[in-house]
């Protein structure tokens, strides 16, 4: 497991999760079974819920589905289309773009029935998923079915005020525009900035045909 800086400063609790759900010492456990499905619209709580239990946090989703658990939001699995479908040949080809369980919760099956929930009500074509290599091996996806594809290059950020940033805030054309010469490269420009860079262990690839 690689452990970041940034987010043992500020997402500790969800980083300790993660360690004790490796060694199964998580201390709650909810059996999926006597949970109750349901899809969600209000993207405001699906937004806490991952900031509060995701180490990645939120990300926009098409669809979103959740395990309730005495009326409690236990489980969340979203999806939104592939990202390189751009025409309607594509329809039906989707990536599951986040999957986590409330902190220090194991629910048992969750994953299974959400996604086999996801299979029944939307038809899909394909689904890809990606596993990242800092703290997962991709059993997951194993689990759900999925084939294992390829590895990912590693992907990087910049350290800015001692978090993470995505690459593409700091694109070669965006830095032009806020006027940084146009003869030097992106890395180059941040450099100078005094902006470093820091690789991730990059994601295996999956999916899954119907």
């Amino acid at each position: 497991i690689q452990i970041y800086e940034d987010d043992w400063l500020y997402k500790q609790d969800i980083v300790k999760s993660m360690i004790l759900e490796k060694l199964n010492k998580t201390l709650n456990k909810i059996y999926a079974r006597k949970c109750e499905i349901k899809e969600i619209s209000d993207n405001k709580l699906v937004k806490e819920f991952l900031e509060q239990n995701h180490i990645k946090g939120f990300i926009g989703s098409k669809i979103k589905m959740g395990l309730y658990y005495n009326s409690d939001l236990v489980s969340l699995m979203i999806f939104g289309n592939r990202k390189i479908v751009m025409d309607k040949k594509n329809k039906g080809e989707y990536e599951l773009l986040r999957y986590c369980n409330k902190l220090n919760t194991n629910v048992v099956g969750g994953a299974t029935r959400l996604f086999k929930y996801f299979i029944t009500s939307y038809n899909p074509s394909e689904i890809v998923a990606y596993a990242d290599r800092s703290f997962s091996q991709g059993k997951l996806y194993e689990t759900l079915g999925f084939e294992f594809i390829n590895k990912t290059k590693p992907n990087y950020y910049y350290i800015i005020d001692r978090v993470r940033k995505h690459r593409f805030n700091f694109r070669k054309d965006i830095l032009i525009k806020e006027g940084f010469d146009s003869n030097k490269t992106e890395h180059e420009i941040m450099l100078e900035r005094k902006f470093y860079r820091i690789y991730d262990s990059g994601n295996l690839k999956f999916s899954l045909k119907f």
